[in-house]
């Protein structure tokens, strides 16, 4: 199958994913997969690096899309100009696809097995909503699809890795690595699930809470909340829409990963009016909210790293600190690891060591 590599060095030159993988550096030991490596992508994995809590210096990161999405990732491309502190580069899927035939195999059933078969993992990072046809529902009135060929790609190739409840016969990629590494935050966790056959709620303020955006949220508990109503009930440019609450762990997962006390509970930032509502196959609930009607963390039975989470602790300004938010109309500005107390931001930080041992412990 061919690919398009967009890097530092090249703009339009095709190859064939293995022959990139022969010329790599000798001392790029592995691969790690970022989907939809946009300029805000790039930012946090800089932040991250740069923070010390991803060591990179091993490893060889390749953006990965689909030609059909609708995001200019030449800005992404002149970004990577600027950067020297870790490798990366980006490469577009040509294959079609279509809506009907994402869980079988398919025309880029090829593109798939290549992307597995020359890399150790792949984060999928957070976006805007999934079309509910994917998953066999009617559109909510609240839910709005953006860019869906972003979304028949990455839960295509999610089912491809993990298979799903759409085909038990399917034999998933990850069967032949067990201990390849997934990470899907807020979209890539909704995502890893409808892959699945797991399903969505639409709108958690009108189905959960039978509330709206547009009233606020002085008539809901903070823990109720999953992201910020007031840009949307007040107009307000200057109030960020995401919010911060409280999780509960569940099960052992992430008690583990994180080797924390599981009656701790750390304070998150939230931005998603959609959550997981049917599990897909394999997975267990590893978080909830504190009311347990969202759930907040997910993790694979059967392989031992593979995990979703519905929160965001990727934010690049939790380390970069260069800028200042506000979550109320008139309210006080700060950074974001002012808005937290220091439990809650470090779990942010052994969070990511914790992700980083993985990667480099399993990619050596």
């Amino acid at each position: 199958m061919i690919f398009k590599k967009l890097s530092i060095y090249f703009l339009t030159y095709l190859f064939s994913f293995s022959a990139f993988a022969d010329t790599l550096p000798d001392e790029i030991k592995k691969n790690l997969l970022i989907t939809h490596p946009t300029k805000g992508t790039i930012e946090v994995i800089y932040a991250l690096q740069n923070s010390g809590l991803l060591d990179l210096s091993a490893i060889s990161l390749t953006g990965i899309y689909h030609k059909d999405e609708i995001y200019d990732y030449s800005q992404s491309t002149k970004m990577l100009d600027t950067i020297s502190c870790f490798d990366m580069s980006l490469l577009e899927v040509t294959d079609t696809l279509f809506i009907d035939s994402l869980f079988c195999n398919n025309q880029c059933s090829d593109n798939f097995s290549e992307l597995f078969n020359n890399s150790d993992g792949v984060i999928f990072f957070g976006g805007p909503d999934i079309p509910p046809a994917i998953y066999n529902e009617e559109p909510h009135p609240r839910t709005k699809v953006t860019d869906s060929y972003r979304h028949y790609f990455e839960a295509s190739f999610l089912f491809h890795l993990l298979g799903g409840y759409q085909d038990v016969e399917f034999k998933p990629l990850l069967d032949e690595k067990k201990d390849y590494f997934i990470l899907g935050i807020c979209l890539g966790m909704q995502t890893m699930n409808v892959a699945t056959g797991g399903s969505l709620i639409q709108d958690i303020p009108l189905e959960i809470y039978k509330s709206e955006e547009t009233k606020g949220l002085s008539h809901l508990n903070n823990e109720e909340i999953h992201r910020n109503y007031y840009p949307y009930s007040t107009g307000n440019k200057n109030v960020v829409g995401s919010h911060f609450h409280k999780i509960r762990f569940k099960d052992y997962f992430f008690i583990d990963l994180l080797n924390i006390d599981p009656n701790q509970t750390p304070m998150v930032n939230s931005y998603h009016h959609q959550a997981v509502k049917k599990l897909g196959k394999g997975f267990k609930v590893g978080a909830t909210s504190m009311d347990e009607k969202i759930i907040e963390a997910m993790f694979h039975g059967h392989y031992p790293n593979v995990m979703g989470i519905q929160f965001h602790p990727e934010r690049s300004q939790f380390y970069l600190l260069s800028k200042k938010f506000q979550f109320e109309p008139n309210g006080t500005k700060k950074t974001l690891d002012k808005w937290i107390d220091e439990e809650s931001l470090n779990f942010h930080y052994q969070f990511w060591k914790s992700i980083n041992a993985i990667l480099n412990e399993s990619f050596l």
